[in-house]
């Protein structure tokens, strides 16, 4: 989700009221197991799962999308590839704290705040559930929402 652009702080959605606050997640072993062992199946989808997200964003928050400038394909390639390599390191603290920091760093331009990094996660969510409706076990998708919401709670700006 690493949109094109300068230093821009994104706008908050208007039905900011609709959105449940969510806290970081705690995420166990079997949720980091199922999330790992049914990603071939997710990934195997990736670039439907790309566009569905991206679909889901911009429904979400139509102001963001101007962000998203310049090589769209590159951009969806890069959400496939953070999300294998946040998937992989799920089960090592060290190399998900690692890659959470990237994601911050290359985030922070854009001062991304709770409600918005909530708008993503309902994005990334409702991607997955549109790509891969009767194809997850309904514990591998609350495992897939946990891991959702681990990550992207570390990615709001304090």
């Amino acid at each position: 989700m690493s949109p094109a652009g300068g230093n821009q702080t994104l706008i908050d959605c208007e039905d900011t009221a609709a959105l449940p606050r969510r806290r970081p997640s705690s995420l166990d072993s079997s949720d980091i197991a199922l999330v790992q062992s049914s990603f071939a199946r997710v990934f195997a989808r990736k670039a439907e799962l790309a566009d569905r997200f991206y679909a889901h964003l911009f429904t979400r928050m139509p102001e963001v999308e101007s962000l998203f400038r310049g090589d769209f394909v590159k951009q969806k390639e890069m959400f496939a590839t953070m999300l294998a390599s946040t998937v992989r390191s799920l089960s090592n603290y060290e190399s998900f704290s690692q890659l959470a920091q990237m994601l911050v760093q290359s985030h922070a331009r854009f001062a991304l705040s709770e409600v918005q990094m909530t708008n993503a996660a309902h994005s990334l969510e409702a991607a997955l559930h549109d790509v891969m409706e009767g194809k997850l076990t309904p514990e591998e998708e609350s495992a897939w929402t946990r891991a959702i919401v681990k990550l992207t709670s570390t990615m709001v700006t304090r």
